[in-house]
């Protein structure tokens, strides 16, 4: 736990951020392997995977890509101010979701969470639910967003840590340089999850009135999506349909759906164990 309340820990992550943004600057105004090369070295995703860089660069880059090319496409992947969709849309060859998601990472580590498989381990290993993360090649603004909702929901069930750090370094430790930080020290056991566990907020209990106006939402949801099978709408469109009606219930209700998502989970997890039986 200690490293954690360490500043040097935190100074190092940050420095790390600061030298991909400059790698990659470099490469956009003048692309040569060289910096390729150096852009390549310092991604935790590719240097820690992959033992023979110069192998990686040849075989699984520029196989596929020019230098020119590669550069547009971190030109574009880096510009806030285009869509975030348009920006996910570019392929770049060698550079998969964990990659990615550290550049994004390293530009606003407030905004972008990483996706490696230090977070698929260390969130398993603390209880958190990530199907639908656990075998991401390509970071989409679909897959983004459940990265996203999942590290809120870690940041949120640490949030007294994540003060404690503040408070003992003097540093402002952006939210999911946090959540990284913490997961990468699960994943490699050098935190224990049972004194890990014991800053982890207690779950706040709605009132039984509020899990009563959820249901009422649902009970409507879930008729809606009958209505519409029975019009002949295809499955998957209803279920879609029908969500977006819940959401638009739950809302007239005056619901907050960031402050019910923990029941809905909750809802979730109960329904799967019963059908599992």
């Amino acid at each position: 736990m200690e490293i954690l309340f360490t500043k040097e820990f935190w100074e190092e992550r940050e420095a790390h951020r600061k030298k991909i943004l400059e790698t990659i600057q470099e490469f956009i105004k003048d692309p040569t392997r060289e910096k390729l090369a150096q852009l390549v070295g310092e991604i935790w995703a590719l240097r820690f995977t992959y033992k023979d860089l110069e192998w990686y660069i040849d075989r699984r880059v520029l196989k596929y890509s020019t230098l020119e090319d590669l550069a547009k496409a971190f030109r574009i992947l880096i510009d806030e101010s285009l869509p975030l969709s348009e920006r996910l849309k570019i392929k770049i060859p060698g550079f998969g979701s964990g990659a990615v998601s550290e550049i994004l990472f390293s530009l606003n580590p407030n905004k972008y969470p990483v996706y490696n498989r230090k977070f698929v381990i260390g969130a398993t290993k603390l209880g958190y639910k990530i199907d639908l993360l656990k075998h991401t090649i390509r970071l989409t603004p679909e897959t983004l967003n459940e990265l996203i909702r999942v590290h809120e929901q870690i940041l949120a069930d640490f949030s007294g840590l994540k003060d404690e750090v503040i408070k003992r370094t003097g540093i402002e430790v952006p939210k999911f340089d946090f959540t990284d930080g913490m997961l990468w020290k699960v994943a490699q056991d050098e935190i224990s999850v049972k004194e890990l566990l014991e800053w982890k907020r207690p779950k706040k209990l709605m009132a039984l009135k509020e899990v009563d106006t959820v249901l009422k939402a649902l009970e409507k949801g879930l008729s809606k999506y009958a209505e519409l099978l029975n019009e002949g709408e295809h499955e998957e469109a209803a279920l879609e349909k029908a969500a977006f009606y819940t959401e638009g219930v739950l809302e007239a209700y005056g619901v907050d759906l960031e402050e019910v998502s923990g029941l809905l989970r909750t809802l979730e997890e109960l329904l799967g164990k019963i059908v599992k039986k």
